[in-house]
């Protein structure tokens, strides 16, 4: 086995990990009885893997069997991605609780009774999010998609589109982007990061000032300073532990940022 885990990482002890060949990125996070099995499974930064997920399945050691994903690849509670036939992830895609991948389902005669057999790989694009769906083989879905909960997703979909239904349908094209109360959202954010720096006892210290015209969110802290640049997802500043708070709640809001704290500034991910 060659798999290579990167710097920072949580793995619960539980986890099972059987990969010929592979890689976790940087700061990925994988909890209980999580079980990682296949010919080639590479996992981008950031990455969450939650309890009872799966990567592998039938077939999983196959030649062709592989998972390439992007980073923050996020997998929920009992979810199961099968790599038979290759599925092939871009950055942020969000595969919620019970969410299924197939690249392979056949199981009755299909020679004799000429029962369905699909065998093909998977595509999903760059921030997609498919809570609790279905997904069968040989599905490709583009960038920018949003499924709804429950759906079975059986046919291709389109770039920045809305879409739900069993079988998924195209409830809206150009569903995204999407115009927005963006100060809401911020304000939001900023008192989510405010109720988490509570106990801290430099919390009175600590101040935001959002720019709506342009896009920036600062956050001060005695004589430190981050700058959030957030159309561009750019990080400037020294400002540590009340900025690590923030990144994190930007994060779970789906605003993410290629940046990590390294001695005594944020600077932006090596390639």
């Amino acid at each position: 086995m060659s798999f290579h885990i990167g710097k920072n990482c949580q793995i619960h002890p539980s986890v099972v990990i059987n990969v010929k060949e592979g890689s976790l990125g940087d700061g990925a996070v994988i909890n209980e009885n999580v079980r990682i099995e296949g010919q080639k499974v590479i996992i981008g930064r950031e990455s969450f893997i939650d309890r009872g997920a799966t990567i592998g399945g039938g077939s999983c050691f196959d030649p062709q069997a592989e998972l390439i994903s992007g980073d923050w690849l996020h997998l929920g509670v009992n979810s199961h991605i099968n790599i038979a036939r290759g599925v092939y992830v871009g950055h942020e895609f969000g595969c919620g609780i019970e969410t299924k991948i197939f690249t392979h389902g056949v199981y009755t005669d299909s020679y004799n009774l000429g029962a369905p057999a699909q065998w093909g790989s998977v595509y999903i694009g760059n921030q997609v999010w498919c809570p609790n769906a279905w997904i069968n083989p040989g599905v490709k879905i583009g960038n920018q998609v949003v499924v709804s909960a429950r759906s079975l997703i059986n046919s291709d979909l389109p770039d920045r589109c809305l879409a739900g239904g069993a079988p998924a349908k195209v409830i809206r094209e150009n569903y995204l982007p999407r115009e927005v109360d963006q100060k809401k959202i911020i304000d939001d954010i900023i008192v989510q990061t405010k109720k988490r720096l509570e106990q801290d006892e430099n919390a009175h210290q600590v101040n935001f000032l959002f720019s709506p015209s342009q896009n920036t969110l600062l956050i001060k802290n005695n004589q430190a300073e981050t700058l959030f640049y957030l159309a561009e997802k750019k990080i400037y500043g020294n400002e540590k532990e009340a900025t690590l708070i923030l990144k994190d709640q930007l994060r779970r809001n789906g605003i993410r940022f290629r940046y990590e704290w390294t001695k005594d500034e944020w600077t932006a991910w090596k390639k």
